[in-house]
């Protein structure tokens, strides 16, 4: 039996001052993604029926993304008092100035980094004055999928194209950050800054922390047939990750951005021409965005994500790729680029890979677990699901390529 779909009140007075005089007719609704798929939120496709000025009537397609009201683990994991908060800012004040700074930096429209879905308001609660996010939270946006971008598919990684395009655009979301805080400080502090903070993903129950800990490291030791070196390097490497999710907020660096924190297959929608070559990608779902390394994100992003012949044939030229492309954005919106050593960037790289490909390990059960492990109902779903699929065949293969993928291009040990 299908799951009800959750039901939102006063959807009119989030969605009407974003429709240029529209009003709010009616709404229809569904589960945008699977159970597995999506686990900090809850997703519905929605259709807006609007009445516009003139009296005609059109549809709208948009998403609805609340927090996980059906999952109250999942509430305790995912902290929505603060992702809510989080992904709002992204949507209100980011994404708007980053646009800014390039068009008084001169940058025609055409060429604008347009990688954000089209922000249809948001709330964090119905009492308007509420300073806490609460069970009544939304944030609408387009749905990119009816003009023609298409979801990942968390078992199909991206190909060599398809992923220098993505680094190419990942590089301007990236560098346009770090020009907004160089350029107008005080407006970072005030409306970018607060809202992205250090996240801990560890607030969980820790018998379920200890579990998800056990099955990472009976992973290793089946993919590395029982190797202890690789089983207490990932034992250490897992400490390091959970001091890196509790430590302070980074400090202002070279590469100290806005880091998306979770860029896996899944929060990228590519759209394509008529001969299947992507031109524009969005990226999704920043719940768990915060001030970090831009190293993080392409780490985790190619370990977890890209074909294994295509990373190892591939790695030096998209690291090239995207540090060519961070330095030219910058460059686009007047900011100063000689301390940026290419040198310098692969040290930051090689500092912050370690945690990311304990990260990318972790996630891998994630990426490939079995659609038959996985509960009908959201509410059903808990992270304990994943235990079911250790040892699972394309899991093992995926990890053994990434420790030696790691271990290739050294990332698995500091320097």
């Amino acid at each position: 039996m299908a799951a009800e779909v959750p039901r939102i009140a006063d959807l009119a007075s989030v969605l009407e001052p974003h429709l240029n005089g529209g009003k709010l007719v009616s709404y229809t609704s569904r589960y945008l993604t699977k159970p597995g798929d999506n686990y900090g939120s809850v997703m519905l496709a929605l259709t807006a029926n609007i009445e516009k000025p003139s009296g005609e009537t059109e549809d709208i397609p948009l998403i609805a993304k609340l927090p996980p009201i059906t999952n109250d683990l999942f509430w305790q994991m995912f902290q929505p008092e603060r992702t809510c908060l989080t992904e709002n800012a992204v949507y209100k004040y980011l994404s708007s100035a980053l646009r800014d700074i390039q068009l008084e930096a001169g940058i025609p429209e055409t060429e604008i980094f347009d990688g954000f879905p089209k922000y249809y308001g948001s709330r964090i609660s119905l009492n308007p004055d509420a300073e806490k996010v609460d069970r009544d939270a939304l944030l609408l946006q387009e749905n990119l999928q009816t003009s023609g971008f298409k979801a990942g598919n968390r078992q199909v990684f991206f190909n060599l194209e398809q992923t220098k395009f993505i680094l190419l655009e990942l590089a301007k979301f990236h560098a346009l950050p770090i020009a907004l805080r160089l350029k107008k400080p005080e407006f970072f502090d005030k409306y970018i800054r607060p809202y992205f903070h250090r996240f801990n993903m560890n607030n969980m129950p820790q018998e379920m922390k200890e579990t998800m800990d056990s099955d990472l490291y009976k992973e290793i030791a089946i993919a590395t047939d029982n190797n202890e070196n690789y089983i207490n390097r990932f034992k250490e490497l897992m400490k390091e990750y959970d001091e890196f999710l509790s430590q302070p907020d980074a400090k202002d660096d070279l590469y100290t951005t806005i880091s998306h924190c979770d860029l896996w297959i899944n929060n990228l929608m590519l759209k394509y021409d008529e001969n299947g070559v992507a031109t524009k990608v969005k990226f999704v779902d920043f719940q768990i965005a915060q001030y970090e390394s831009v190293a993080h994100d392409i780490i985790f992003l190619l370990f977890s994500s890209v074909e294994v012949p295509v990373l190892e044939e591939h790695m030096d030229e998209f690291l090239i790729l995207y540090y060519n492309a961070f330095i030219d954005c910058l460059k686009s919106v007047n900011v100063p680029t000689e301390q940026y050593s290419l040198l310098g960037f692969m040290k930051e790289i090689h500092r912050s890979a370690p945690v990311e490909i304990c990260h990318a390990t972790f996630m891998t059960k994630i990426l490939l677990a079995d659609n038959s492990t996985m509960p009908d109902d959201y509410k059903d779903m808990d992270m304990n699901v994943m235990s079911k699929n250790v040892g699972g065949k394309k899991i093992k293969e995926k990890i053994i390529e990434i420790i030696r993928l790691a271990e290739k291009f050294k990332l698995l040990y500091k320097d």
